[in-house]
């Protein structure tokens, strides 16, 4: 989902750091015009969402550049929905944490005591051995089941989803579909434990273990252990909610699937309409301990997987070490939050206590989302705030 940075960026950087301070208007300034300017140079892109806010220099400024899809000419505001990708499995990784808090479950519990043979057969088969009965929950919340995945992973069957959302950008999914997709489709890449592979597929597992567990449905489980006590009044679960989705635009290839029944393949794995606001309220939320005991939350935020170079994944999570990726970063904080495929984030860097939330609304930037951060980050970090 998420490619190392390249060296564009890294030269952008570069460069920044030879320049001399601005001010917070320069910034702003600065700001303003490279989002436009990406905008301009993306055809992918309908508009750009950014917030930065730090609790470090008090400086807290959104931008928003763009139309709400390629087909209006309404401007996009700082307070439009949009559709957040896998940071819902920071969502979902937080439902979890509350019911270990509360003693419900236990992360290393097996998920065969929720899901039986008619969900589980065939998913964690490698050499005729069925692994199911040893795959737990932490397995799934850190992409370590070794199940496949229907999302983006290779099949040996049949086409790949995107490839059958491209010709059919209508086609609807049930969470029960995504299971089938991955059962029918694709192999384990591993056994439990064994190695970390990113998978939707897990995520929708442990969406359907959630609702057995509560009895109720996961849009509602998602309202009322996360976006109601918490505030959230703007977000809720796509395909779930009493009113049609109105969201900007959100492209693959050329297509706007933002009024499309295909985006009902996230669901568990991502499927949370949400503004820049509500996710700065979740993250700040999960840093102030309001949501999780800090025994849990140091649990979920264990980043002991590596996803790629620079970049490791803890339960719903992922951490980005920049001077891992390039040494010519090596001055840029760390940051860890959730990330989606379609350049969505809500990072913060502890060490600044600032930040960064962002919407580019395309599967194109994946790796241009991160690369944009740095370059933006590169900006911010020469300001001077008084």
């Amino acid at each position: 989902m998420i490619g190392v940075v390249l060296l564009v960026a890294i030269g952008f950087g570069v460069l920044a750091i030879m320049n001399r301070p601005i001010s917070k208007e320069a910034f702003n300034e600065k700001i303003e015009k490279h989002l436009t300017k990406v905008l301009e140079k993306n055809d992918s892109l309908s508009s750009v969402l950014l917030t930065i806010s730090s609790g470090q220099t008090g400086y807290s400024e959104q931008f928003a550049v763009g139309t709400k899809n390629h087909s209006s000419d309404q401007p996009v505001q700082a307070d439009s929905h949009y559709h957040s990708a896998s940071v819902g499995k920071t969502m979902l990784a937080a439902v979890y944490g509350t019911l270990v808090d509360d003693g419900k479950i236990n992360y290393d519990d097996k998920i065969n005591t929720w899901l039986g043979d008619d969900i589980l057969k065939g998913l964690f088969v490698i050499d005729r051995i069925d692994y199911s009965d040893q795959v737990t929950v932490r397995h799934l919340l850190s992409h370590t089941s070794g199940v496949g995945d229907y999302f983006e992973g290779p099949v040996r069957s049949g086409k790949p989803i995107l490839e059958m959302i491209r010709s059919n950008p209508d086609l609807s999914f049930t969470p029960i579909d995504l299971i089938a997709f991955t059962r029918e489709n694709q192999e384990p890449v591993g056994r439990p434990g064994q190695q970390f592979y990113y998978s939707d597929t897990g995520y929708i597992l442990l969406g359907l273990i959630l609702e057995t567990i509560e009895g109720k449905p996961y849009s509602a489980i998602l309202e009322e252990t996360i976006f109601e006590p918490l505030g959230m009044d703007d977000s809720y679960l796509m395909f779930y909610n009493d009113e049609p989705a109105d969201i900007v635009g959100i492209y693959l290839d050329d297509i706007d699937l933002s009024e499309k029944n295909a985006l009902s393949v996230d669901w568990a794995g991502g499927g949370v309409v949400t503004t820049m606001d509500d996710l700065f309220v979740f993250m700040r939320a999960l840093e102030n301990g309001d949501l999780l005991s800090d025994e849990v939350y140091g649990q979920m935020t264990a980043f002991n997987h590596r996803y790629e170079k620079g970049i490791y994944y803890g339960m719903g999570m992922m951490y980005f070490d920049f001077s891992e990726l390039s040494f010519l970063l090596g001055t840029m904080t760390d940051v860890y939050g959730g990330v989606g495929a379609t350049g969505t984030y809500v990072l913060y860097d502890k060490e600044k206590d600032t930040f960064f939330i962002a919407n580019f609304g395309s599967l194109d930037f994946a790796q241009k989302g991160i690369e944009e951060l740095v370059k933006i980050r590169m900006i911010y970090d020469r300001m001077i705030v008084e």
